[in-house]
């Protein structure tokens, strides 16, 4: 049987988190770079999926349903990604509800630093720039290079915000990578550790597979060496049954293309197509797989 041809983008951010497309925007550039299974995978909101699931089914391209958790394990921050759940869960609502006062309360933090530290940015100036419900640290940055403070955002990051800069403040109360998980299956969806190769916790990404507490492992990252995706896809398929199917995904983990990290524009990734298509179909099957 002849191999299956496409594009697929199972890991990118939108405005309504932390990029800078809004999920419109997103969904044109993904077609015009021929991507046609997607998944939009906001930090801590749901808030931007109907509208791409909805532009998706215009310009032709499989929608997922996708959302980016922030957990923590013993001081290393660990995301998330969460594929196929229900969106009006109220058990996630309620979980992500929580997530938005802590992230304002966390921006509230930041911009006093800003203050502290002759930077003169107010909440009132992020405003042009957020399109979601929340701001955060990208729709801050931006702000600094309106106002003069920066020459781009990857320059206001090193300056100002990123997680070694004077402004930064450290996100608050972090669930564990399984609550995360719990919360996403409990919505019915598939959870899966995302770009694993930052974390340093291959032997407890091991365990969490073996004992069926996730649902699979972000493989294919931009940031992941062909050693790293060999090593992750091998210790998927160890943990594999014959009546348990683990996701093996991947996409670009697209926030916008001055992000200062490589390979993160639109069409990059480097998932093969007939993975995205697995897992679209896992995913219609629902969590009796």
């Amino acid at each position: 049987m002849a191999a299956l041809t496409g594009r697929a983008d199972l890991h990118c951010h939108s405005t309504c988190s932390d990029g800078m497309l809004s999920p419109e925007q997103l969904v044109h550039k993904q077609a015009d770079a021929g991507v046609s299974v997607m998944s939009l995978t906001d930090h801590d909101t749901t808030e931007g999926l109907k509208q791409a699931r909805t532009l998706c089914s215009e310009r032709g391209i499989t929608f997922i349903n996708g959302i980016e958790l922030s957990a923590s394990f013993h001081g290393t921050s660990v995301d998330v990604l969460g594929y196929g759940f229900h969106e009006e869960s109220a058990v996630l609502q309620s979980y992500l509800s929580h997530v938005r006062d802590l992230r304002i309360i966390r921006m509230e933090r930041m911009l006093e630093q800003c203050q502290k530290n002759g930077v003169l940015v107010t909440i009132d100036d992020l405003a042009p720039f957020v399109t979601g419900s929340v701001p955060a640290r990208p729709h801050l940055a931006k702000a600094l290079v309106h106002l003069g403070y920066a020459s781009s955002i990857q320059n206001a990051f090193r300056r100002y915000v990123g997680s070694s800069a004077p402004c930064y403040v450290n996100k608050q109360e972090e669930v564990h990578p399984l609550e995360a998980a719990s919360l996403i299956q409990q919505a019915g969806g598939f959870a899966v550790i995302a770009h694993p190769v930052y974390y340093g916790l291959d032997q407890e990404l091991s365990s969490w597979l073996q004992d069926t507490r996730i649902d699979g492992v972000e493989v294919y990252h931009r940031d992941h060496i062909e050693q790293d995706m060999a090593r992750y896809k091998r210790m998927t398929e160890d943990a594999e049954t014959r009546s348990r199917t683990l996701l093996k995904t991947g996409g670009t983990d697209y926030h916008h293309e001055s992000f200062g990290r490589t390979g993160e524009y639109i069409g990059a990734s480097q998932l093969p197509y007939e993975e995205a298509v697995r897992t679209v179909n896992h995913v219609k099957g629902g969590r009796s797989q």
